[in-house]
């Protein structure tokens, strides 16, 4: 009987080490910092929207209209700045904040440079590690002509341009485009468009003594204008 009792004590007594373990194993795992980059945030207090994204050095020297392309699109090379989060999914951020899509330019109206893109208007700023603040994205920004002149930079007049059927049918990636876009979720107002392609009339570029260098990782805030 006591050989019996005793049995029963040591397989109690090893039960308790094994649930003490794993317990702690449970407990360690979840104390770990989670190794999943954050690419978008949503916050609807402040109305705005953070997305992550990369600096492309070749933009330093290349013109280019494409401010933000995700970097799974199709255009994903040919932006600024690479983002890191899907632009569909930029789309429900934005609209879960209440913004107003505009959808009034067609694939047509980017040859003519008559029309502007329309919607909720929006803030658009940078910033990185080391910078401290928060600066416009119109000061990233530089223009010349396409024999390579200076041009002053206009006023940028960021809309939620919406496009949402065109951006799912095309899988460009484009976030933020320069001018006025009938793909990109947001656009500039300032220049209509086709203004920039079709007529010419325009390159931008990042100005390398602002940002940082190519690869580094910058955070790209959409804020609903009051």
């Amino acid at each position: 009987m006591k050989k019996i009792i005793s049995i029963a004590a040591s397989i109690l007594l090893l039960g308790m080490v094994l649930a003490g373990c794993s317990n702690k194993q449970q407990q360690s795992e979840q104390s770990k910092p989670s190794t999943k980059e954050e690419t978008m945030t949503v916050n609807k207090d402040k109305k705005e929207v953070k997305m992550q994204a990369e600096v492309n050095g070749k933009y330093f020297t290349e013109g280019t209209r494409h401010g933000v392309v995700y970097k799974g699109g199709k255009n994903g090379e040919k932006s600024i700045l690479r983002g890191l989060a899907d632009e569909k999914k930029f789309y429900e951020a934005m609209m879960s904040l209440g913004a107003k899509p505009g959808n009034n330019l067609t694939a047509e109206d980017m040859k003519k440079g008559t029309k502007s893109i329309e919607g909720s208007k929006v803030n658009v700023f940078l910033t990185w590690d080391g910078l401290g603040k928060e600066i416009p994205f119109g000061d990233v920004i530089k223009s010349t002509d396409y024999n390579g002149n200076d041009l002053p930079l206009r006023a940028m007049d960021f809309r939620f341009g919406g496009n949402i059927d065109r951006a799912n049918k095309n899988n460009t990636g484009c976030v933020l485009c320069l001018d006025s876009c009938a793909t990109g979720i947001v656009s500039n107002a300032s220049y209509k468009a086709g203004e920039v392609e079709a007529l010419k009339n325009v390159k931008f570029y990042g100005k390398k003594d602002v940002l940082p260098k190519d690869g580094t990782k910058v955070t790209v805030i959409f804020r609903l204008a009051e």
